[in-house]
């Protein structure tokens, strides 16, 4: 008999699983008279489960219960992580609404591997076990190789998908071997054991075992030099999906590092160093990289790919500060960044631009043709880009503020002068929107074209413009009330 503390574990974690089974059962009905009443059904289904779990989560932060079952923790550094990963599904599974009715794609498999992925993405960011880690990283990332690839009549889906899946696949054996390694030196898998016992006999093979758990994490949050997936896999991806790993999954990935990087990583000072100069090199040439490759894009979805990469250097920058308040900014600065990269993402499906129609050419004039969308787009662009007062700009100050008491102050005039850079890739969009006119050519396509209604990601792109000005504004209240909660209490970090 489960007790209450071990069903409010799993009850988060069993809502969006057992939608995730449930949807391919709900897709079987082949009827014409009713599948459209079977596509909102699933959706409907994959909204409601999302909803449910992300209010039982809200109530356990609420009545500050952490419950515990087995390996898997929900304290408050996990509930934040879920009510992050289930407010980003919750968007992505609006915009996939008219995406793939654009697409003309409507399958029950998405909805369901999604829903998984966010399963795997809660136990993932919920333990210190790098065995269950391993699992959860297992169990978020196959179902979106397969969602990389989801549109199948699509040329570039298989190649796109492929790709992501066998750089996923080394990202995965990388972490697998150091986690092994590590417990060959340690005889343990709990990070906090791992990291008590080499602060005291640190080894070579575990530095190994360390750095390698390291490469893995650096896939996945597209860090420099293992990025090259990320643009091929995004521009092969539906616009939501693309949303959705470029969010979810970096964020997720952020979280449990660190979980890792404080008590386990750099547990031991010398290990503390060689790890913090190496997450400096990757942060440097992560912020380098992706705001330079992004300059020369002709595409809006290669831009936001390569932007994504950039925005994780920024984030590296945090652990490379490795102070309590840096911690904060980084969780900060996810919710921000969820924020201003879905409303990106969902700007392109809200304007009807799917398949390879992604230009900055298809941009132009259609910010005074919707210009509430335009105007929404235009604030994300600027929180992307850092701009006051909006929930971007605060979070790269909060980094870069603790870089330089840190003694880090190249590394935070480098993240300054890359966010410059930046401003000009993010305001072609703008200048697209409102200050070029679409050639003859667009125009006449667009005439023969029916208007493209998409209510769903329009909404969500408002909503996104909206948040991404009331997260600048209510930093004191994000940091104070959340972020600092879950840095304290679940990392009980020692300043």
């Amino acid at each position: 008999m489960l007790t209450t503390s071990e069903l409010a574990v799993i009850l988060p974690l069993a809502i969006p699983a057992a939608a995730a089974c449930l949807l391919p059962i709900a897709s079987l009905d082949r009827d014409q008279e009713t599948v459209k009443w079977i596509r909102g059904s699933m959706f409907a289904i994959a909204l409601f489960a999302l909803a449910g779990s992300f209010l039982y989560v809200t109530r356990l932060w609420g009545t500050r219960m952490q419950p515990s079952f087995g390996q898997v923790h929900l304290d408050f550094l996990a509930q934040l992580a879920a009510i992050f990963i289930l407010v980003t599904a919750a968007l992505a599974v609006l915009q996939l609404w008219d995406h793939l009715h654009q697409e003309g794609w409507v399958k029950g498999e998405t909805l369901s591997l999604l829903m998984f992925s966010v399963t795997g993405m809660l136990v993932f960011t919920a333990t210190t076990n790098l065995i269950v880690i391993f699992l959860g990283l297992e169990l978020l990332s196959v179902p979106l190789y397969a969602l990389t690839a989801t549109v199948r009549q699509r040329a570039d889906a298989l190649e796109g998908g492929m790709k992501y899946f066998i750089t996923g696949a080394v990202a995965s054996a990388c972490f697998l071997m150091g986690s092994v390694l590590l417990y060959g030196m340690t005889g343990s898998f709990e990070i906090i054991e791992i990291g008590r016992k080499l602060s005291t006999h640190p080894d070579t093979l575990a530095l190994a075992g360390a750095a390698l758990v390291l490469v893995g994490f650096l896939f996945k949050v597209s860090g420099v030099p293992f990025h090259q997936w990320t643009p091929d896999a995004y521009e092969a991806s539906p616009h939501p999906i693309a949303g959705f790993m470029s969010v979810a999954t970096k964020g997720a990935a952020f979280i449990v590092l660190l979980r890792m990087f404080p008590a386990g990583l750099s547990a031991s000072p010398d290990m503390a160093l060689k790890f913090k100069a190496a997450l400096a090199i990757a942060a440097a040439l992560t912020m380098i990289v992706g705001n330079l490759t992004a300059l020369a894009q002709s595409s809006v979805k290669r831009m936001l790919a390569y932007s994504s990469i950039s925005h994780a250097g920024y984030l590296l920058l945090g652990l490379v500060a490795g102070t309590q308040d840096a911690y904060v900014g980084m969780l900060y600065y996810l919710f921000a960044y969820m924020a201003m990269n879905m409303g990106a993402f969902g700007l392109l499906t809200a304007l009807g631009l799917v398949g390879d129609r992604c230009g900055f050419e298809h941009l132009r004039g259609l910010g005074w043709k919707r210009p509430g969308l335009g105007i929404a787009a235009t604030l994300c662009m600027f929180s992307l880009a850092g701009i006051p007062p909006t929930g971007g700009f605060y979070g790269k100050y909060m980094i870069f503020k603790e870089l330089i008491q840190t003694g880090h102050v190249g590394l935070a005039v480098l993240g300054v002068l890359a966010s410059l850079v930046s401003v000009y890739f993010y305001l072609r969009v703008v200048v697209a929107l409102f200050l070029e006119k679409p050639t003859e050519a667009a125009e006449r396509e667009a005439a023969e074209r029916p208007e493209v209604v998409a209510p769903y990601a329009g909404a969500t792109v408002l909503v996104c413009g909206f948040l991404v000005v009331a997260i600048g504004f209510a930093q004191t209240l994000m940091v104070d009330g959340f972020a600092l909660r879950a840095i304290k209490d679940s990392l009980h970090f020692m300043p």
